[in-house]
């Protein structure tokens, strides 16, 4: 979506196998918060509903991809009133955010990964072949690219001049914004077996957290790197590799000075920004952003059930399991209401009262799983065929 905790990027996921492991997992797919293997996985239909609410399209933007190939997952941002989409194939675009109009078109002739984030005045991009991207904001022109250690999976977060990236072999790296010259690199262990893709940085207050795939936290100083603490968020348990996973890989969110984190098949956790102390943890499953008011935090777990839990403590207040295995993604709030998409191009309007639904629209007839962007009480989704739609909540 802004490289912020708050965006959430469409990320196809698989698993990092090894060549021995390859032909028995191929087959099969990841589902539910135990973490087990199933051949028969269902999405619940969708009942009828009665809107309490209504959505008014401010516009709608069908690329020309289901003619010239534009279709196949593509990542947007938002920053200063321009949205960028970025395609795997290299293809980025900017638009107006206020009426869909096309500001600028480039070929990087790159291949692309969700990594997409912006900052001072750049567009930074992600490869699969290890390098950032960085493009001006104003036309798109290529600034600098840098060579990183492997795949850059996480957008790219900038502050203090400093852009902060994550590749996926355990690494974070900060680059100087201005030329991409490394200034420091943070390292940790990866297991022999992880899930594909990793959580963008956060950024709060000159430090930099980050969760890894050996289920830590750990805090740095954005203008040098230096390890700040650490925490264990969960512990690898069970015989087998796939039941050890334990990756923190979903946004991490902050407020009002704790720091919230989940790991797959884990915990999730508050802990206390300074120190890393833990506030409170329980059993938790998810690779979905969490999403904060003053009040609460709403998360949606591996089975597709979206949850409101007391963010002091981490008591559930209400479940919403109406839309589960429905790969549905990480949630947003707008317009006081939460909101998720799924495989079926719906988007769902939840009450933050007790997770009601309040309406649903279709966007698209492909699957909408990317986390929608809201800018100014607007919401922006995309479509996995590049179906980019803009729309408010109407007011009575």
């Amino acid at each position: 979506m802004s490289g912020s905790a708050a965006r959430t990027r469409l990320r196809v996921r698989f698993f990092l196998l090894s060549a021995a492991s390859l032909s028995l997992f191929a087959i099969l797919s990841l589902t539910g918060c135990t973490g087990t293997l199933t051949l028969d996985s269902h999405p619940t239909p969708l009942e009828r509903l009665q809107p309490t609410a209504s959505v008014t399209p401010v516009w709608y933007k069908q690329p020309q991809s289901r003619v010239d190939g534009w279709e196949g997952s593509p990542v947007i941002e938002i920053k200063d009133k321009q949205l960028f989409i970025a395609h795997p194939r290299g293809r980025v675009r900017a638009l107006d955010t206020e009426c869909g109009c096309r500001l600028w078109d480039v070929d990087t002739a790159a291949s692309l990964t969700g990594a997409v984030g912006s900052g001072d005045g750049y567009l930074f991009l992600g490869t699969h072949k290890g390098e950032v991207l960085a493009l001006s904001s104003k036309d798109g022109s290529l600034q600098w690219r840098s060579k990183l250690s492997s795949e850059v999976m996480s957008a790219p977060q900038v502050s203090q001049g400093v852009m902060v990236v994550r590749t996926n072999d355990g690494k974070m790296f900060g680059l100087n914004v201005q030329n991409g010259k490394r200034l420091w690199v943070y390292e940790t262990i990866v297991p022999s077996l992880s899930l594909r893709g990793v959580g963008a940085p956060l950024v709060v207050d000159g430090k930099v957290f980050a969760g890894f795939s050996n289920g830590k936290v750990a805090a740095l100083s954005v203008s040098n790197g230096k390890l700040q603490w650490e925490k264990v968020v969960s512990l690898a348990k069970g015989r087998s590799e796939l039941e050890r996973l334990v990756d923190v890989d979903a946004e991490l969110a902050y407020r009002n000075g704790i720091l919230y984190a989940v790991a797959f098949q884990g915990r999730l956790v508050a802990l206390d920004i300074n120190s890393g102390r833990i506030v409170w943890a329980r059993e938790f499953s998810s690779h979905s952003g969490i999403v904060l008011d003053e009040q609460q935090l709403y998360i949606s777990d591996d089975d597709g059930q979206v949850l409101a839990l007391d963010r002091r403590t981490g008591a559930t207040l209400w479940r919403q399991n109406k839309l589960m295995r429905r790969k549905i993604s990480a949630p947003v709030m707008h317009d006081g209401n939460i909101v998720v998409g799924d495989y079926e191009g719906y988007l769902h309007w939840l009450s933050v009262e007790d997770g009601s639904f309040m309406m649903r629209r279709i966007v698209d007839d492909v699957a909408v799983m990317q986390q929608p962007l809201v800018i100014d009480d607007i919401l922006y989704s995309v479509s996995h065929m590049g179906t980019i739609t803009a729309l408010r909540v109407d007011k009575p």
